[in-house]
């Protein structure tokens, strides 16, 4: 199962992503995504011995980020 991206029609995520997969999927680190899951900002479940992400979560939490404002970096 996969989770359709709202503005691109075309690409999908899994429903959910290992930590490991993180970096280069949401481009963050681990430690960063267990400070979101700490933080209760984030969801995350253990499938056997992996810990994995669920990219509803995690897509709400990027949605829910304010945007940068003219010359801000």
């Amino acid at each position: 199962m996969t989770v359709q991206l709202e503005n691109t029609g075309s690409t999908t995520l899994p429903l959910m992503v290992s930590v490991s997969d993180a970096p280069k999927i949401f481009g963050m680190s681990r430690s960063h995504a267990y400070r979101l899951k700490e933080q209760g900002l984030i969801e995350m479940v253990k499938m056997g011995r992996a810990t994995m992400i669920k990219t509803e979560s995690m897509l709400a939490y990027i949605n829910s980020l304010p945007a940068m404002k003219p010359g801000q970096s």
